[in-house]
């Protein structure tokens, strides 16, 4: 049986491994629970909902980039990341949450 050494292996810091789940789960959640509120909102005024959703959609886009840029992100595949693949991931965040948004929106007025 062959004795491996403990530098050959080698493991993600505790912080890239916590972007990541940021990134692609609780932040994901949590924007679901921001349109959620603003579809509560039957005001039909932007609300806090409103600033939230687009906090963590800035932060999620932040949490992306500084898993690429500073803990070696990888792809799904599990080959490491680049800035098209965050340049991919930001246009099509931005794409549904501007849907989602004005969707809740929709909704909102329809339901005052």
């Amino acid at each position: 049986m062959e004795e491996q050494n403990c530098e050959d292996h080698k493991h993600d810091p505790p912080t890239g491994c916590l972007l990541r789940i940021f990134w692609m789960m609780i932040g994901n959640v949590i924007l679901l629970f921001c349109a959620y509120g603003i579809i509560q909102n039957h005001s039909g005024l932007f609300s806090i909902a409103d600033v939230f959703y687009w906090v963590f959609v800035g932060s999620l886009l932040a949490a992306r980039y500084a898993d690429i840029q500073h803990f070696k992100g990888l792809t799904a595949d599990g080959n490491p990341a680049s800035m098209a693949h965050w340049r991919r991931y930001a246009m099509l965040l931005c794409f549904i949450v501007t849907v989602v948004w004005f969707v809740a929106h929709g909704i909102a007025y329809l339901g005052a």
